[in-house]
């Protein structure tokens, strides 16, 4: 082997036992971390879970508060045609009964609709409070990684870790 060629695997040699020995330092130096990261990935897991549900929920919710919304409109306007429809404020006795029944059915409408919205409310604030979990957790993984000497590390998006969780 030529005096170049020794050289250079010298060099080789003590690159890979510095790269080496800062593996294993790391590994040591930071084994309370690793298992602090460990566990706050399964707790992000599950409020990314909780999270997908909730947002799954609320955008079912919102197509229903969507189609009532367009059969109450309609309803609406079968109201209007019995308001044009009446002469100096009032209904003629025949279409009375019938205007009654179909404001009585416009309002448990309006009824029903709105307690979908509740729910849709009460699940946004809930939404909001699993955000800001989740974007809790992420930061605290993603301090404990810069700490590490990673800054870099990856804390993935609510839905990837929901499907990592549920593995």
């Amino acid at each position: 082997m030529t005096s170049p060629a020794r050289f250079l695997l010298f060099v080789m040699l003590v690159i890979v036992g510095v790269k080496a020995s800062e593996q294993l330092y790391g590994y040591v130096a930071f084994r309370d971390e690793r298992t602090q990261v460990k566990a706050l990935r399964t707790q992000l897991g599950g409020a990314a879970q909780e999270l997908v549900a909730v947002r799954t929920r609320m955008d079912s919710l919102h197509r229903d508060i969507d189609a009532q919304d367009a059969e109450l409109t309609r309803e609406l306007a079968g109201l209007h045609r019995f308001q044009r429809q009446a002469r100096h404020r009032q209904l003629p006795p025949a279409l009375y009964e019938s205007y009654m029944a179909a404001l009585q059915e416009y309002n448990l409408h309006v009824e029903s609709r709105n307690l979908v919205h509740r729910e849709w409310q009460q699940l946004a604030a809930r939404r909001d409070g699993l955000a800001f979990r989740y974007d809790s957790l992420a930061d605290s993984i993603h301090s404990l990684a810069v700490r590490m000497g990673q800054p870099y590390y990856q804390v993935p998006s609510p839905l990837e870790a929901a499907a990592e969780y549920a593995h």
